[in-house]
């Protein structure tokens, strides 16, 4: 304004005037440029003040979305947490009660094999007790069964002595030299052994060889007397010989057992032999005595 001012005041020239009249359009140019820049910058202010609220506006709607989408998104994520859980905590307890029912059947069924077994074992421990039963009674039926056919035994030997009792064996006689006449060959063999004068022709009832398939050696001779007193005696006088030889072979003559009165005088072989040895005489009675008394003694 003092710039005007003195402008005003002063006189101008032409040229004054002209560059005066040109800067005072260009100061009026220029103030119209400083306005509509203030303006341009009022309305891009504004412009860019409601593209700020525009933006700040959508990033609020953005993020108001995005919070209502999160709240969303937890909300599902909580009902698909239950829902899991619920359809967990179902099938856990559907789960449970198939364990729960399989235990209680898997206990029946042990308690049903427990019966089954207590059964069987009740029957197993009846079955041995009657089988130990009838073992028992069958060791003493068998007991009892072999005592009887001992005594059996026993009593058929004694009977089969009885029979033999008249009987004497000769062995050691030579095959077929009793021929024709068997009873007359004793005879004769007894008179050479005991004496001339011992007859006995009419005491002996028969002569005969036992069977047998052993042709190296001579089959027995059985003589039967007729009285046993007489035998006794020819027993007696033949104990009195050391040894027996009729026509160079060498002859035993002993009495005629059962097998099983044989099988047990022959027990006795070696007692005998050792007394016969001693030089001690024994009569059968006598022996057994003595080994009787020495059994009861031990």
């Amino acid at each position: 304004m003092a710039l005007q001012s003195a402008l005003s005041s002063t006189p101008c020239k032409p040229e004054a005037l002209a560059v005066e009249h040109e800067s005072r359009n260009y100061l009026s140019e220029l103030k119209e440029m400083i306005a509509t820049l203030a303006t341009a910058i009022s309305e891009l202010k504004k412009d860019i003040q409601k593209n700020m609220k525009k933006e700040i506006n959508g990033f609020l709607k953005i993020n108001k979305k995005l919070r209502l989408e999160m709240q969303e998104l937890q909300q599902d994520n909580k009902d698909l947490e239950k829902r899991i859980y619920n359809r967990f905590d179902a099938t856990f307890e559907s789960m449970l009660r198939k364990i729960e029912e399989h235990i209680q059947e898997n206990e029946s069924k042990l308690r049903e094999l427990a019966d089954q077994l207590e059964d069987v074992k009740q029957t197993f421990t009846t079955r041995i007790e009657t089988a130990q039963h009838f073992a028992s009674t069958a060791n003493g039926k068998a007991t009892a069964a072999n005592f009887e056919c001992k005594k059996l035994g026993d009593r058929l030997a004694t009977l089969e002595d009885g029979c033999r009792r008249n009987n004497i064996r000769v062995e050691g006689l030579p095959e077929n030299r009793e021929s024709p006449n068997p009873v007359k060959l004793v005879a004769e063999l007894f008179s050479k052994i005991i004496g001339e004068d011992f007859k006995s022709d009419t005491e002996i009832a028969a002569a005969y060889r036992i069977r047998g398939s052993n042709t190296s050696t001579p089959r027995t001779l059985i003589v039967r007397f007729e009285r046993l007193q007489f035998k006794l005696n020819v027993m007696a006088l033949l104990r009195q010989k050391q040894a027996i030889i009729f026509e160079n072979n060498h002859i035993r003559i002993f009495p005629d057992y059962s097998p099983s009165t044989a099988a047990k005088r022959a027990t006795f072989y070696n007692i005998k032999q050792w007394l016969w040895k001693a030089d001690i005489r024994y009569t059968e009675k006598e022996l057994r005595n003595r080994i009787l008394s020495w059994h009861e003694a031990t």
